[in-house]
């Protein structure tokens, strides 16, 4: 009975840790894709783009702003 009791717990306390675990990695998540897309709407007024797209099967590379990007979001990165 003792055992039945502290697995019970356990599980309740497993559950617990995955949904904070669950709620923290959205929070952070959206702070990421927040600043991405500050960056990527920056890049895209400097270089004056009409559209970006996230996501498509083909890109020509001389319209692939993605390292511009990059650049821009690690030259903005937070200091730790």
């Amino acid at each position: 009975r003792q055992l039945v009791d502290q697995d019970r717990e356990f599980q309740r306390k497993r559950r617990e840790f995955q949904e904070d675990l669950s709620a923290r990695k959205s929070e952070e998540l959206s702070q990421v894709l927040e600043r991405a897309n500050k960056v990527v709407k920056q890049v895209a007024e400097q270089e004056k783009y009409d559209v970006v797209l996230q996501e498509a099967v083909y890109i020509n590379p001389k319209f692939d702003i993605t390292e511009k990007v990059l650049k821009a979001l690690n030259a903005s990165a937070p200091a730790k």
